[in-house]
Protein backbone atom coordinates (compact mmCIF):
# COMPACT_ATOMS: atom_id res chain seq x y z
CA UNK A 1 0.00 0.00 0.00
CA UNK A 2 1.39 3.73 -0.59
CA UNK A 3 3.30 5.11 2.47
CA UNK A 4 2.21 8.41 2.19
CA UNK A 5 -1.02 7.88 3.03
CA UNK A 6 -3.40 7.33 6.91
CA UNK A 7 -2.66 4.32 8.57
CA UNK A 8 -6.49 4.24 8.45
CA UNK A 9 -6.92 3.67 4.94
CA UNK A 10 -4.02 1.56 4.33
CA UNK A 11 -7.05 -1.47 3.15
CA UNK A 12 -7.95 -2.91 -0.43
CA UNK A 13 -11.71 -2.78 -1.61
CA UNK A 14 -12.90 -5.56 -4.19
CA UNK A 15 -16.01 -5.33 -5.71
CA UNK A 16 -18.17 -7.97 -7.64
CA UNK A 17 -19.73 -6.72 -10.74
CA UNK A 18 -23.14 -8.43 -11.65
CA UNK A 19 -25.87 -7.84 -8.88
CA UNK A 20 -23.49 -5.73 -6.94
CA UNK A 21 -21.99 -2.61 -9.49
CA UNK A 22 -25.15 -3.10 -11.51
CA UNK A 23 -28.88 -4.79 -11.18
CA UNK A 24 -28.33 -7.26 -13.97
CA UNK A 25 -29.29 -10.72 -12.79
CA UNK A 26 -32.77 -10.39 -14.22
CA UNK A 27 -30.95 -9.67 -17.93
CA UNK A 28 -28.65 -13.26 -17.49
CA UNK A 29 -31.03 -14.63 -16.20
CA UNK A 30 -33.49 -13.74 -19.22
CA UNK A 31 -30.75 -14.21 -21.95
CA UNK A 32 -30.03 -17.76 -20.57
CA UNK A 33 -33.77 -18.66 -20.83
CA UNK A 34 -33.93 -17.01 -24.48
CA UNK A 35 -30.76 -19.05 -25.41
CA UNK A 36 -32.04 -22.62 -23.62
CA UNK A 37 -35.10 -21.84 -25.89
CA UNK A 38 -33.14 -20.81 -29.26
CA UNK A 39 -31.57 -24.93 -28.22
CA UNK A 40 -34.78 -26.58 -27.11
CA UNK A 41 -33.22 -27.60 -23.78
CA UNK A 42 -36.31 -27.31 -20.97
CA UNK A 43 -35.52 -24.55 -18.33
CA UNK A 44 -37.71 -23.55 -15.08
CA UNK A 45 -36.97 -21.59 -11.91
CA UNK A 46 -35.72 -24.61 -9.99
CA UNK A 47 -32.99 -26.52 -12.81
CA UNK A 48 -32.09 -22.90 -13.55
CA UNK A 49 -30.67 -22.48 -9.87
CA UNK A 50 -29.60 -26.11 -9.59
CA UNK A 51 -27.36 -25.36 -13.04
CA UNK A 52 -26.79 -21.72 -13.56
CA UNK A 53 -27.23 -18.90 -10.99
CA UNK A 54 -23.90 -17.95 -9.72
CA UNK A 55 -22.05 -19.96 -12.02
CA UNK A 56 -19.29 -19.56 -14.74
CA UNK A 57 -19.79 -20.31 -18.04
CA UNK A 58 -17.78 -22.87 -18.02
CA UNK A 59 -19.60 -24.95 -15.13
CA UNK A 60 -22.84 -23.92 -17.05
CA UNK A 61 -22.61 -24.84 -20.32
CA UNK A 62 -21.96 -28.69 -19.27
CA UNK A 63 -24.69 -28.73 -16.95
CA UNK A 64 -26.77 -27.73 -19.88
CA UNK A 65 -25.73 -29.49 -22.78
CA UNK A 66 -23.89 -32.60 -20.77
CA UNK A 67 -20.58 -32.94 -19.57
CA UNK A 68 -19.06 -34.39 -22.83
CA UNK A 69 -18.74 -30.68 -24.28
CA UNK A 70 -15.04 -29.07 -24.96
CA UNK A 71 -13.83 -25.92 -24.50
CA UNK A 72 -14.57 -24.72 -28.37
CA UNK A 73 -18.24 -25.76 -27.63
CA UNK A 74 -18.29 -23.55 -24.38
CA UNK A 75 -16.82 -20.78 -25.88
CA UNK A 76 -19.27 -20.96 -28.66
CA UNK A 77 -22.87 -21.25 -26.44
CA UNK A 78 -20.84 -18.38 -24.09
CA UNK A 79 -20.66 -15.85 -27.13
CA UNK A 80 -24.19 -16.63 -27.89
CA UNK A 81 -25.77 -15.95 -24.40
CA UNK A 82 -23.10 -13.29 -23.10
CA UNK A 83 -24.44 -11.00 -26.80
CA UNK A 84 -28.43 -11.50 -25.83
CA UNK A 85 -27.29 -10.26 -22.76
CA UNK A 86 -25.29 -7.16 -23.64
CA UNK A 87 -27.84 -6.71 -26.24
CA UNK A 88 -31.06 -6.35 -23.84
CA UNK A 89 -28.46 -5.05 -20.95
CA UNK A 90 -26.84 -2.10 -22.43
CA UNK A 91 -29.92 0.49 -22.89
CA UNK A 92 -30.96 0.26 -19.12
CA UNK A 93 -28.03 -0.30 -17.74
CA UNK A 94 -27.20 1.77 -14.21
CA UNK A 95 -25.02 1.97 -11.64
CA UNK A 96 -25.97 0.55 -8.59
CA UNK A 97 -26.79 3.63 -6.13
CA UNK A 98 -24.27 5.34 -4.35
CA UNK A 99 -21.51 3.37 -6.76
CA UNK A 100 -19.29 6.31 -8.48
CA UNK A 101 -20.05 8.23 -5.11
CA UNK A 102 -18.08 5.59 -2.83
CA UNK A 103 -15.41 4.99 -5.85
CA UNK A 104 -14.99 8.40 -5.62
CA UNK A 105 -14.24 8.60 -1.70
CA UNK A 106 -12.29 5.74 -1.86
CA UNK A 107 -9.71 7.27 -4.76
CA UNK A 108 -9.70 10.45 -2.97
CA UNK A 109 -8.21 8.39 0.39
CA UNK A 110 -6.37 6.45 -1.68
CA UNK A 111 -7.77 3.41 -1.14
CA UNK A 112 -6.93 0.82 -4.00
CA UNK A 113 -10.07 -1.02 -5.36
CA UNK A 114 -10.55 -3.90 -7.96
CA UNK A 115 -13.31 -5.52 -9.45
CA UNK A 116 -13.42 -9.15 -9.43
CA UNK A 117 -16.22 -11.11 -11.39
CA UNK A 118 -16.63 -14.91 -12.46
CA UNK A 119 -18.18 -13.30 -15.90
CA UNK A 120 -15.85 -12.84 -19.00
CA UNK A 121 -13.96 -10.22 -20.00
CA UNK A 122 -16.21 -9.26 -22.51
CA UNK A 123 -19.47 -8.58 -19.69
CA UNK A 124 -16.54 -6.99 -17.16
CA UNK A 125 -15.24 -4.01 -19.85
CA UNK A 126 -18.66 -3.59 -21.08
CA UNK A 127 -19.89 -3.12 -17.39
CA UNK A 128 -16.90 -0.91 -15.99
CA UNK A 129 -16.86 1.05 -20.08
CA UNK A 130 -20.39 1.94 -19.50
CA UNK A 131 -20.37 2.90 -16.46
CA UNK A 132 -16.76 5.14 -17.23
CA UNK A 133 -15.33 3.44 -14.23
CA UNK A 134 -12.53 1.63 -15.14
CA UNK A 135 -10.06 4.67 -13.88
CA UNK A 136 -10.90 3.77 -10.73
CA UNK A 137 -9.52 0.21 -10.52
CA UNK A 138 -6.06 -0.99 -9.95
CA UNK A 139 -6.85 -4.25 -10.60
CA UNK A 140 -9.84 -5.82 -12.80
CA UNK A 141 -10.22 -9.90 -12.60
CA UNK A 142 -12.32 -11.88 -14.90
CA UNK A 143 -13.01 -15.36 -15.48
CA UNK A 144 -11.00 -15.88 -18.28
CA UNK A 145 -7.61 -14.82 -15.97
CA UNK A 146 -7.84 -17.74 -13.01
CA UNK A 147 -8.16 -21.44 -13.17
CA UNK A 148 -11.59 -21.47 -11.07
CA UNK A 149 -14.26 -19.11 -10.79
CA UNK A 150 -16.21 -18.46 -7.40
CA UNK A 151 -16.98 -20.09 -4.86
CA UNK A 152 -13.32 -20.91 -5.10
CA UNK A 153 -11.29 -18.01 -3.31
CA UNK A 154 -8.98 -17.55 -6.84
CA UNK A 155 -10.53 -14.14 -8.28
CA UNK A 156 -10.55 -12.47 -4.91
CA UNK A 157 -6.97 -13.45 -4.08
CA UNK A 158 -5.90 -12.61 -7.74
CA UNK A 159 -7.10 -9.41 -6.95
CA UNK A 160 -5.54 -8.54 -3.62
CA UNK A 161 -2.42 -9.48 -5.13
CA UNK A 162 -2.54 -7.09 -8.40
CA UNK A 163 -3.32 -4.57 -5.95
CA UNK A 164 -0.57 -4.88 -3.45
CA UNK A 165 -2.47 -5.51 -0.31
CA UNK A 166 -2.46 -8.56 1.84
CA UNK A 167 -5.88 -10.77 1.79
CA UNK A 168 -6.90 -9.77 5.17
CA UNK A 169 -6.76 -6.07 4.64
CA UNK A 170 -9.14 -6.61 1.61
CA UNK A 171 -12.60 -5.91 2.13
CA UNK A 172 -15.24 -7.31 -0.48
CA UNK A 173 -18.50 -5.99 -1.30
CA UNK A 174 -20.48 -9.05 -2.91
CA UNK A 175 -24.57 -10.35 -3.66
CA UNK A 176 -24.50 -13.53 -4.36
CA UNK A 177 -23.39 -16.93 -2.17
CA UNK A 178 -20.53 -17.86 -4.18
CA UNK A 179 -19.39 -14.52 -3.88
CA UNK A 180 -19.67 -14.61 0.10
CA UNK A 181 -18.23 -18.39 0.32
CA UNK A 182 -15.20 -17.09 -2.07
CA UNK A 183 -14.70 -14.13 0.46
CA UNK A 184 -14.44 -16.53 3.70
CA UNK A 185 -12.52 -18.96 2.07
CA UNK A 186 -10.11 -15.76 0.63
CA UNK A 187 -10.36 -14.76 4.58
CA UNK A 188 -11.75 -11.79 3.43
CA UNK A 189 -14.40 -9.87 5.32
CA UNK A 190 -17.65 -8.88 2.88
CA UNK A 191 -20.57 -6.64 2.57
CA UNK A 192 -23.69 -8.16 1.46
CA UNK A 193 -25.11 -5.51 -1.43
CA UNK A 194 -29.25 -6.38 -1.33
CA UNK A 195 -30.16 -4.12 -4.19
CA UNK A 196 -29.70 -6.60 -7.36
CA UNK A 197 -29.14 -10.16 -5.44
CA UNK A 198 -31.59 -13.09 -5.04
CA UNK A 199 -33.64 -13.02 -1.69
CA UNK A 200 -32.38 -16.96 -1.20
CA UNK A 201 -28.48 -15.99 -1.73
CA UNK A 202 -28.76 -13.31 0.90
CA UNK A 203 -29.44 -16.00 3.41
CA UNK A 204 -26.07 -17.12 3.15
CA UNK A 205 -24.31 -13.71 4.79
CA UNK A 206 -24.55 -14.75 8.30
CA UNK A 207 -21.16 -13.84 8.81
CA UNK A 208 -21.20 -10.47 6.24
CA UNK A 209 -19.87 -7.49 8.30
CA UNK A 210 -23.08 -5.51 7.18
CA UNK A 211 -25.70 -5.84 5.06
CA UNK A 212 -26.76 -2.61 2.79
CA UNK A 213 -29.49 -1.95 -0.19
CA UNK A 214 -27.37 -0.35 -1.79
CA UNK A 215 -24.07 2.19 -1.62
CA UNK A 216 -25.77 5.31 -0.70
CA UNK A 217 -25.54 4.48 3.13
CA UNK A 218 -22.16 3.52 3.55
CA UNK A 219 -19.52 5.75 5.13
CA UNK A 220 -16.03 5.94 4.55
CA UNK A 221 -15.34 5.43 8.46
CA UNK A 222 -17.40 2.43 8.73
CA UNK A 223 -15.35 0.50 6.03
CA UNK A 224 -12.15 2.05 8.03
CA UNK A 225 -13.78 0.58 11.35
CA UNK A 226 -14.11 -3.01 9.87
CA UNK A 227 -11.15 -2.99 8.87
CA UNK A 228 -8.85 -1.43 12.25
Amino acid sequence: MPENINQKYQFGVIFDIDGTMVNNTSYHRQAWFELCRQHDIPLDHQSYHEKIHARSNDQIVPNLFGPDVNEAFIRKIEVEKESLYRETFRPVMKETPGLIALLDKLQEKGIRCAAASNSPKENVVFVLDELNIRNYFQAVIYRDLVTVGKPNPELFLKAAEEMGVTPERCLVFEDSASGFKAARAAGMPYIAITFGADPHELTKAGDAKAVYEDFTQIELEMLCNIMS
